[in-house]
């Protein structure tokens, strides 16, 4: 293979194979034994090397390669790819993905050398403490961070030269003396000499099954220059304002002359006073106690990078390991700085994400539409690191943010691949009764769930709704039909259970303005009744997807039966003489026709009226939940009220969505501002769970839809205020 055969955009090519030979796992003989009250210790990061002869000119170059955390590679000096956050996250005790590049024009006849730098991202995960009691460590796979690779040389003379990673690299220290995801990086100039090695050795390394990496890499992608750098008194520092909110990496240069420690501190706003607020993006406590840098196990997780500076030679400083939300940067420097000229230059940042391509285009004679539409898609880019994300503050793959934002994210990019990575991050984690966790990789979160790790209603709703948009949007039936067993293995599970039960077993229509405060928690509104009809939703989904496969017909007619029971009760339990459900929210109403809790069409028109009036009546303010705002927009439409969502999307008063981009923010917050509920709440302002209305915004205002049929239906609507819509969808 040449090095251009299946070249990927980012360098990747095909594998050799999935076994990486004879090579083995191998890391740097630190302490064996360490605890994790010494994590926040800091230690000089990995460097493993390997200096090799190629007696002939060289034709081609393979490298098939993992390094666990994070890792980056270099070939005689030169950094081989620009991705970032190498490699992609998963349960590693199931599966570990590995990249394969050609490097031939990196290398020459005589003397090379491989050089790869590990971090610990996910697999050296902290203890800390994540919401205040998830312990991400005690519940991931994880273990040291390690390197496997293997790379075959072709020669001029067709010789085979391969070489393995083995005990008999070189290790040595790097210049990061502490990186984390959560917390951020500690960096010095004054590294151990090159000559200093120290032992390698082999490890276990993780369980996970080896598997060619095939989605996009992480790359750094828009360039931002700060919008003020000034002296901040209120803030005893430098303040660098970058304009808007984004997720990414902070650079600088630090001036020659400065001798002393740097800390960087990154948040999404500042306090009425103008200090620094970090109250949007912090994730929780450090959860182990450090007397030597003064942290105890209670104090909250400020995003922060320290510099530590001993050498008089201008300093460049850039994330390499971690990324941030911000768009505050504070700069304390010890000793202190008269002016922040004399200390840093050429500051900057990149958004730093997922390499997906662009599908779609949207432009109008409206700055708000496009405001919002541009927020969407930003605030969506920043949460895909390999995964989809929640926020940039708890970074978990929730399969209910899944499920609400699925439609949007197929009219924006091209998420075929990573739509089939993040089931496989579902099935990795599917408990042994067959159940779907709240998130993927699982991190213990399974509030409301059903049992033993298996999460609510919701959010195992990903499993089905993932694999059907994969067959529907992508046209890829054969992956479902690979992936039927665990999918079968769900939905039997679901049947295990007594309707009574499992009616329960849900947060309901979460994220709603409507929620109310509960012993310390928040309570969705109706939210017994949304469960209950999460339930009957979820099993209606799987008797559309298996329709088109082979199912044990026991399976299905059980499955018919469980659909009419679930239907009746709910009717039963919630139906009021009125013909509404529940106390009548909007939440229960738009539930109420998704589940299609009606027996004739006279009640579904009956549910359809009051679902328009409640919120005619509600000052044509939405009040739902991340479910029922994502069926609203399609329901709504279908019903030929998109006059309705025009107005929700357009208005100016609080609640809104232009007021979370107040202050040229291009973000979107986890909470709809009304009053001082944002201040209580204290909700992160990078979050995607409602930037569903881009399906609307393509369907309707630029009026390109693709249907279950896989047919492409052309219908604008025409905005009586708008001169001019314009827009693209790339389809399949």
């Amino acid at each position: 293979m040449t090095a251009t055969d299946q070249s990927t955009m980012d360098g990747r090519v095909q594998p050799l194979s999935t076994s990486l030979g004879q090579a083995n796992w191998i890391t740097r003989l630190d302490n064996p034994l360490e605890k994790e009250a010494e994590f926040l210790n800091e230690r000089p990061n990995i460097i493993l090397e390997k200096t090799f002869d190629v007696p002939d000119e060289i034709t081609g170059a393979l490298i098939d390669i993992c390094g666990l955390g994070y890792y980056t590679l270099y070939v005689n000096g030169q950094r081989v790819t620009d991705s970032f956050l190498n490699n992609d996250v998963a349960n590693y005790d199931k599966t570990v993905y590995y990249d394969t590049y050609a490097i031939g024009s990196h290398l020459k006849k005589g003397s090379n050398k491989l050089s790869v730098e590990l971090a610990n991202g996910w697999y050296n995960a902290a203890p800390i403490t994540i919401l205040g009691k998830y312990n991400v460590r005690k519940q991931l796979a994880v273990g040291k961070t390690c390197l496997i690779c293997q790379l075959t040389i072709t020669t001029a003379a067709d010789e085979k030269i391969v070489i393995n990673s083995d005990s008999s690299w070189e290790s040595k220290a790097g210049n990061y003396l502490f990186n984390n995801l959560y917390i951020g990086e500690v960096v010095t100039d004054d590294i151990p000499a090159a000559d200093t090695k120290q032992k390698t050795v082999k490890i276990a390394g993780p369980g996970g099954s080896l598997t060619p990496s095939f989605i996009p890499k992480i790359k750094r992608q828009q360039h931002y220059r700060p919008a003020v750098v000034a002296n901040h008194s209120a803030n005893e520092g430098i303040l660098i304002d970058f304009g808007t909110i984004l997720s990414g990496h902070f650079l600088c240069d630090i001036a020659a002359d400065f001798l002393g420690q740097i800390t960087f501190l990154y948040a999404e706003e500042l306090n009425a006073d103008g200090t620094i607020s970090f109250d949007s993006s912090i994730s929780g406590t450090y959860g182990v106690t450090d007397e030597e840098h003064g942290i105890n196990a209670g104090d909250p997780i400020i995003q922060k990078d320290v510099v530590k500076k001993n050498k008089q030679e201008t300093f460049h400083f850039e994330n390499q390991y971690c990324y941030h939300s911000f768009r505050y940067v504070l700069v304390m420097s010890d000793p202190q700085t008269d002016s922040f000229g004399e200390l840093l230059s050429n500051i900057q940042a990149y958004s730093v994400y997922t390499d997906l391509a662009s599908v779609s285009r949207f432009g109008s004679s409206s700055d708000e539409l496009n405001r919002l539409w541009e927020a969407a898609r930003n605030t969506r880019l920043n949460n895909i690191h390999s995964y989809f994300e929640d926020c940039t503050r708890e970074r978990f793959g929730y399969g209910g943010d899944i499920v609400a934002l699925i439609g949007s994210h197929l009219y924006s990019h091209d998420v075929h691949d990573l739509l089939k990575k993040v089931f496989l991050d579902f099935a990795n984690d599917q408990t042994p009764e067959g159940g779907i966790p709240q998130t993927a990789p699982y991190v213990g979160i399974m509030t409301n769930g059903t049992s033993n790790g298996a999460g609510s209603l919701g959010w195992q709703l990903a499993f089905p709704v993932l694999a059907a948009k994969i067959e529907q949007f992508y046209h890829d039936a054969a992956f479902v039909q690979e992936q039927l067993p665990a999918l079968v293995k769900h939905l039997d599970y679901l049947l295990a259970f007594d309707f009574d039960y499992i009616r329960y077993c849900c947060l309901g229509d979460w994220g709603s303005i409507d929620a109310g405060i509960q012993n310390k928690r928040i309570v969705s509104p109706d939210q017994e009744f949304c469960s209950a009809s999460l339930y009957l939703i979820l099993l209606e989904e799987y008797k559309t997807l298996f329709a088109a496969h082979t199912v044990s017909g026991t399976m299905m007619e059980t499955l018919e039966l469980r659909i009419v029971e679930a239907r009746n009760a709910i009717i039963a339990l919630f139906r009021n003489e009125d013909g509404s459900f529940a106390s009548g929210t909007q939440s229960s109403t738009i539930f109420a026709l998704k589940a299609r809790l009606f027996r004739n069409v006279e009640e579904q028109h009956a549910l359809e009226a009051k679902l328009i009036k409640r919120i005619r009546d509600d000052a044509g303010i939405f009040r739902f939940g991340i479910f029922g705002m994502s069926w609203a927009y399609s329901i709504l439409s279908e019903l030929g009220e998109d006059d309705l969502i025009y107005n929700w999307l357009s208005r100016r008063q609080e609640p809104n969505y232009l007021s979370m981009l107040a202050d040229g923010n291009q973000t979107l917050g986890e909470y709809f501002p009304v009053g001082d509920r944002i201040a209580t709440l204290k909700g992160s302002l990078n979050h995607a769970m409602f930037s569903s209305y881009s399906v609307w915004m393509m369907e309707k205002l630029i009026g390109i839809s693709i249907k279950k049929d896989h047919g492409i239906q052309l219908a604008p609507y025409f905005a009586t205020d708008l001169t001019e819509v314009s827009g693209s969808l790339r389809t399949m």
